[in-house]
Order: structure tokens, then sequence, then C-alpha cells
């Protein structure tokens, strides 16, 4: 108001610019107090991440040895037993290659109904397969196998189960 009792409008205006300045004042300065309060609890996690780091960090080494330990032992028990491995698959090939032999001279001498026949004579006759293996020129093994095999032909189905 005027001295004279009237209003005026600038220092109306005036008036309205200082209550909103204060206002605008005012909300910043709380957003700043937020803000900073965020910041500083931020910065309280974050040093406590660090101090929780720095704590684990120290059992890293002992982890790092006793994994390499046991992978260096996992290794070497591998290791062995690839060798060992080897060498099975190393016998493996050589009682293959011995059966093969053995395939090939069985059909080399495969023994025909006629020497089968034979045979089952002589022991009928009383021979012994020791006796007949040289009568005949054949192994003492095939005769015996000849001799099992015709008795196992010979009995009842119910003895060979």
């Amino acid at each position: 108001m005027n001295r004279d009792g009237s209003e005026n409008p600038a220092m109306n205006f005036l008036y309205i610019v200082i209550i909103l300045e204060s206002i605008i004042f005012v909300a910043l300065m709380v957003l700043a107090y937020r803000l900073y309060t965020r910041t500083n609890q931020r910065i309280d996690n974050i040093e406590r991440s660090i101090r929780h780091l720095s704590t684990i960090s120290k059992y890293f080494p002992d982890f790092i040895e006793k994994g390499e330990r046991v992978t260096r032992s996992m290794s070497e028990e591998l290791t062995l037993k690839q060798t060992v491995l080897n060498k099975l698959i190393g016998e493996a090939e050589k009682v293959s290659e011995r059966l093969g032999i053995m395939e090939e001279k069985i059909k080399e001498n495969k023994l025909t109904k006629e020497t089968i026949n034979k045979i089952l004579i002589l022991v009928n006759q009383g021979f012994s397969p020791a006796e007949i293996a040289p009568k005949l020129n054949i192994p003492l093994g095939e005769i015996e196998l000849v001799i099992k095999l015709r008795r196992y032909l010979n009995t009842p189905i119910k003895e060979k189960l």
C-alpha cells in the first residue's frame, strides 16, 4: 500500500517474486540435502564393499593354490589312467591279432565230418585222446573238443540245463 492507502501493483509483484524465490530456494536446499544424504549412503556402501572385498581377497591366493593342486593331481591321475588304457588297448590289439591268426589256422585245419567220425570211432574202440592225436595228426585239444561236444549233444536237454 501507498502512503495514501492505495496498493502498488509493482510492490505486490515484487513480494510475489521474493516469495517464489524463497520457495524455490527452500526446495533446492531440500533437494541438495537429499542428494547429499544419498551420496553419503552410496559412499558408505562402497566403503563397506571395499572392506568386504579386501577381506575376501586374502583368501584368493589360497583358493587359487588349492585349485592348481587339485588340477595338477587330476591331470596326473588322468595321464596315469590314459597310460594304463593305452597299454590295455595294445594288449587287446595283440590278443585280437593272435585270435585272427588262430582263426586262420582253424579254418586251414577244419575238421571234416569224416575226421570227426574217425575220432569218434577210435574213442568208441577205447583209445584215449592222447593216443588218437598222433594217429590222426590232429592237436589233442581238438580231439578233446570233439569228444566233449559229442557228449554234450548226446545228453538229454534236462541235464544240459
